[in-house]
């Protein structure tokens, strides 16, 4: 790439600066503000042309960009790259909690805010930013790129990504590899690293929300009929949290492996002796909850509900439990787990319709991991390149199908406080490094697609 790093990152940070400002918001419904969404498409129109005239720029529902970057040998299994344009809302009451306002895309102390920053308009935009570089540049690649965009990754995808890799699967098009959100160059992993990792996505945890329902009689309160049904279902919430679902390691020891020549001897020891040290080494990450939900799936009571007077007995009293779940388990298997800690005074039922299995996991050997890990070690030396479990979900998922590699990784450097930011209050950006972002996408395409 010719462009200097200055103005790598200048016009990086004016573009995405732009985009936090228009507000495609995902309220979590089927009827997205179309408005929002189109102006964004206007915005990337203006500021890439040479991609919305070099490539082929196909909208899905209307919403969702698929963009294909033709290569010169058709023989080649395309690389995917990803990123979704909608965000999530920032709740009502919280808005003066940001430190800059949630829409601002302003850049102050260091850092440029906003929701979407990280989450994920940061990607999209350096993903595009790269492209249009390299075809001013002249690039031409021999591998085809598609870029795919969906507008609803933060409602499960299946009005954009979903029916994107449905499309390409009636091309006939299977992935060299995908890469998507879902990594990220921290600075530190307390208790695993004091030096910077970059974590690239393997796999995903999957999901199931389950609603608890206890019944009963009604009647007053002078002269309840023990348990109650809040009883009942206080009984089987208190077994869900004190009974977890089993700690894994299998899933987990890549990482730990990838980390150990950053640990500290005697952390070395007790992670390279898993056959010995299992037990310790499961007490130690349960002791933190980003550690945790990376070893078992987790269990979150959400929502609880019952009574309507605090002299009547409820007839009916209801909870909502969320869980996050490993790959190894399954819908079927937590359901199931359910049932046997609440037992039979509690009904157990699926809730909504956002229920998905784990992923599986991509390899660390392949060709794929070799050219991706490869790039980063190159733009990032400074970190460990290292495979995790995202314990969220993304619209990679939707692509298990028709690809055999699908990776997440988002070049960007983070604290970990900064990933508490996504989704909550003050989303940001740090801006040092920004630039880097958009090599990282450009050295992709040059090292994998040449």
């Amino acid at each position: 790439m010719t462009s200097s790093a200055d103005t790598l990152t200048e016009r990086f940070l004016e573009n995405l600066a732009a985009a936090v400002r228009i507000e495609t918001v995902n309220h979590g419904s089927d009827s997205a503000d179309s408005e929002a969404f189109q102006s964004l498409h206007e915005l990337l129109a203006q500021s890439y042309p040479l991609v919305h005239s070099k490539c082929s720029v196909e909208k899905v529902n209307d919403l969702s960009l698929l963009i294909t970057w033709e290569g010169t040998d058709p023989d080649l299994e395309p690389l995917v790259v990803m990123a979704h344009q909608d965000v999530v809302p920032v709740e009502p009451g919280t808005e003066a909690d940001w430190e800059q306002p949630p829409f601002s895309g302003a850049v102050e102390d260091e850092y440029l805010w906003g929701r979407g920053a990280l989450d994920d308009k940061g990607q999209l935009i350096a993903l595009l930013e790269a492209a249009e570089h390299l075809l001013e540049d002249g690039f031409e690649p021999r591998r085809t790129i598609i870029i795919v965009s969906g507008h609803d990754e933060e409602s499960g995808g299946f009005s954009g990504a979903q029916p994107i890799s449905n499309l390409l699967a009636t091309r006939g098009i299977t992935p060299f590899f995908v890469v998507d959100e879902g990594g990220g160059i921290v600075k530190s992993l307390p208790g695993l690293s004091k030096e910077p990792v970059a974590l690239v996505k393997t796999s995903e945890k999957g999901s199931v929300t389950v609603r608890l329902t206890a019944r009963g009689e009604g009647g007053h309160s002078s002269a309840p009929n023990l348990p109650t049904t809040i009883g009942k279902l206080a009984k089987a919430l208190r077994s869900l949290e004190a009974n977890q679902l089993p700690a894994r390691l299998d899933v987990m020891e890549p990482t730990l492996q990838a980390l150990l020549p950053r640990m500290g001897r005697v952390t070395r020891t007790l992670f390279s002796n898993l056959r010995v040290t299992s037990g310790a080494v499961i007490r130690l990450l349960g002791r933190r909850p980003e550690t945790n939900a990376m070893i078992r799936t987790t269990t979150a009571i959400t929502m609880v509900r019952g009574g309507v007077k605090e002299n009547v007995l409820p007839q009916e009293a209801w909870a909502v439990v969320n869980f996050r779940i490993i790959p190894g388990d399954s819908v079927q298997s937590v359901i199931d787990f359910v049932r046997k800690k609440v037992g039979k005074d509690v009904e157990v039922e699926t809730e909504g319709e956002w229920n998905s299995e784990p992923s599986g996991v991509s390899s660390t050997t392949s060709e794929a991991w070799q050219s991706l890990s490869g790039v980063i070690g190159e733009v990032f030396p400074e970190a460990q390149v290292t495979p995790w479990t995202l314990i969220a979900a993304t619209d990679s998922r939707h692509f298990e199908g028709i690809a055999s590699d699908i990776y997440g990784f988002s070049p960007f450097l983070l604290e970990m406080s900064d990933m508490e930011r996504i989704h909550g209050t003050g989303e940001r950006m740090l801006v040092e490094g920004a630039g880097r972002a958009v090599r990282f996408y450009a050295r992709l395409y040059e090292s994998v697609c040449s």
